[in-house]
């Protein structure tokens, strides 16, 4: 297993489009159709966080190109809070 600094995030968390048992972890309100690794970037560059993107398969579907993203949030910070500020700046 690679150890990262910081959050693993995938796109597909924030799909408007998917239930929350198909993988979506926001709210409805704040997630946005067919996210892209792009948007996670700048939404994290306007947080003044590091990300990087990684080219990875999501486990569960391994069959489907995955986006990925590193984010290098401050350690206080929950993933749940990360990406409730993600989402909402991807608005």
């Amino acid at each position: 297993m690679i150890k990262r600094r910081g959050y693993l995030v995938w796109a597909h968390y924030f799909n408007k489009e998917l239930s929350r048992s198909e993988g979506r972890r926001v709210p409805t309100r704040v997630a946005k159709r067919n996210p892209t690794a792009e948007d996670l970037l700048k939404a994290a560059a306007s947080l003044g966080w590091e990300a990087e993107r990684l080219d990875l398969r999501h486990p569960a579907y391994w069959w489907r190109p995955g986006v990925a993203v590193l984010i290098k949030a401050p350690e206080e910070v929950r993933k749940r809070e990360v990406l409730l500020r993600l989402a909402e700046r991807m608005r």
